[in-house]
């Protein structure tokens, strides 16, 4: 078994032959642009024989940025980063037809303490990331959440990750503290999340909606624990500053004024427990976890104002809640596969999102899928994506804009579920790009983000392209891998 000061090298042959046993159980070079560690490791020589030689079209590695990446990671300097760019359009259905392009970007660098500084299992990561473009141009469909995948509270420059990550005891326990966001792949998420441009990525969006805490793409102070017993479970928990204020506002440069605790209103407690194998312990890789969340800041009633009347129909300020609980399950698991040492496969997987107390927007989410890793064995690194996202609203949020639509002079009653299904085409043309088409319909489009309420807006389609380009794989620099479970 390997720790996570494991470190890949493109094609080295000692290296390329361990594999962390807390990997994903997708193989590398899986685009997961929502966690900062970038890509998950290579597989190893004793699970992935079969993977087969991908047929690229051009590739961006050239021996001097090779070289340097090489030369930087034998000195514990590792950069990572992404980029990925969407150009979407609305043919048919939503509020309006139209086309828009949107940017998130990021860049960070991962710093190996144990070769710099001698400081065993020690290791800091920075990771800044940009989200740029019309992305509120996706209204179009009517979906405050059916239209890109990373849509940030807000255009602009945000720090991801500022974190010391600590292994302790024989790499059993790892403690990671500093500037971190929960939702970013720590909790609640998969690997697979991130292959879906139209509205899921890092988590389920209910986790998202019903939460204190901002998108996974900002940050706040916050410190978690990881304890695994064994190298296929895992325990975690973590605590961080709920700064709902961020949902609406920008760092404003770097720092920033959130750097401080004037601006917490609460603490968001998540922890989860879980099981996971990947290819060098299991032949069929799977995940389950079980996971719940306290989250201790305040919000808004979604009917009531604070004289606890109809807040569509009388105005006012809405009544101030406090406390929320959320119960989360998932699970993932390779269920066929065409060769039987071989890494390509389809992969189920399904999440439930449950909130126990409170009352917030969504009262229960549900995602269901099938990931076809290697379609093709002659070409065994695209891939084949459904998916499909069921939000169950709660009965005030309900009442609330069934009032709204009264107020606006309709009589039509607002749908008490939303749902998004997206298929897509994963195509890896080079090593670390991939390009994917995808095509989006939504059912019940739910017009939250409007101030006027369009009647019978029933469905909406959306069509677009991604082109994901991960910075380590497509320039051949390596990457410092982490446990995250």
């Amino acid at each position: 078994m390997t720790d996570n000061t494991l470190v890949v090298h493109g094609k080295s042959g000692q290296e390329a032959r361990a594999r962390s046993m807390t990997d994903p159980s997708v193989p590398a070079y899986v685009p997961t642009n929502s966690t900062p560690a970038g890509i998950p490791s290579p597989p190893s020589a004793n699970s992935a024989h079969s993977i087969g030689k991908q047929p690229y079209l051009f590739s961006m590695q050239v021996k001097p940025i090779v070289s340097a990446g090489k030369f930087l990671g034998d000195h514990g300097i590792y950069f990572t980063g992404w980029n990925v760019a969407q150009y979407s359009g609305v043919p048919a259905g939503g509020i309006d037809h139209g086309s828009f392009f949107n940017n998130f970007a990021g860049v960070g660098i991962d710093l190996d303490m144990q070769r710099i500084a001698s400081i065993p299992g020690a290791k800091i990561h920075f990771l800044a990331d940009e989200v740029a473009g019309n992305g509120r141009a996706g209204g179009d469909t009517g979906s405050s959440w059916g239209f890109v995948s990373y849509y940030g509270n807000h255009n602009g420059f945000q720090v991801r990750e500022f974190t010391w990550d600590q292994a302790l005891f024989n790499n059993h326990l790892f403690v990671l503290a500093g500037r971190s966001m929960p939702k970013g792949g720590e909790f609640d998420g998969s690997e697979l999340y991130c292959m879906f441009p139209s509205f899921l990525c890092s988590v389920p969006t209910t986790l998202t909606i019903n939460g204190s805490m901002p998108s996974f793409v900002t940050s706040s102070w916050g410190t978690r624990l990881l304890y695994k017993p064994t190298s296929k479970t895992y325990i975690k928990t973590g605590i961080w500053e709920a700064e709902p204020w961020l949902k609406s506002s920008n760092h404003n440069s770097w720092p920033g004024p959130d750097w401080g605790f004037d601006k917490a209103e609460g603490e968001y407690i998540p922890t989860e427990v879980g099981y996971r194998t990947n290819f060098t312990n299991d032949k069929y890789p799977r995940a389950y976890d079980l996971g719940f969340v306290y989250d201790t800041a305040a919000y808004s009633d979604p009917l009531y104002n604070t004289l606890g009347q109809s807040r569509p129909l009388h105005g006012g300020t809405a009544m101030t809640r406090r406390g929320r609980t959320q119960l989360y399950l998932q699970a993932q698991q390779m269920i066929w596969k065409p060769e039987e040492n071989g890494t390509r496969g389809l992969i189920v997987f399904a999440a439930a999102n449950l909130m126990t107390s409170g009352d917030a927007a969504v009262k229960d989410g549900f995602v269901a899928g099938l990931f076809d890793w290697g379609p093709f064995a002659s070409r065994p690194r695209d891939y084949i994506g459904f998916v499909s996202q069921t939000l169950i609203w709660d009965r005030r949020q309900v009442h609330a804009m069934d009032d709204t639509m009264a107020a606006h002079g309709h009589h039509n009653q607002w749908a008490a579920q939303e749902t998004m299904m997206e298929l897509n085409y994963g195509l890896n043309v080079a090593p670390g790009v991939m390009f994917v088409p995808y095509i989006e319909y939504i059912w019940n489009p739910d017009q939250l983000g409007r101030k006027t309420i369009i009647p019978n807006v029933n469905t909406a389609i959306q069509a677009g392209l991604s082109v994901n380009v991960q910075f380590s794989p497509a320039f051949g620099i390596p990457t410092l891998q982490r446990v995250r479970n």
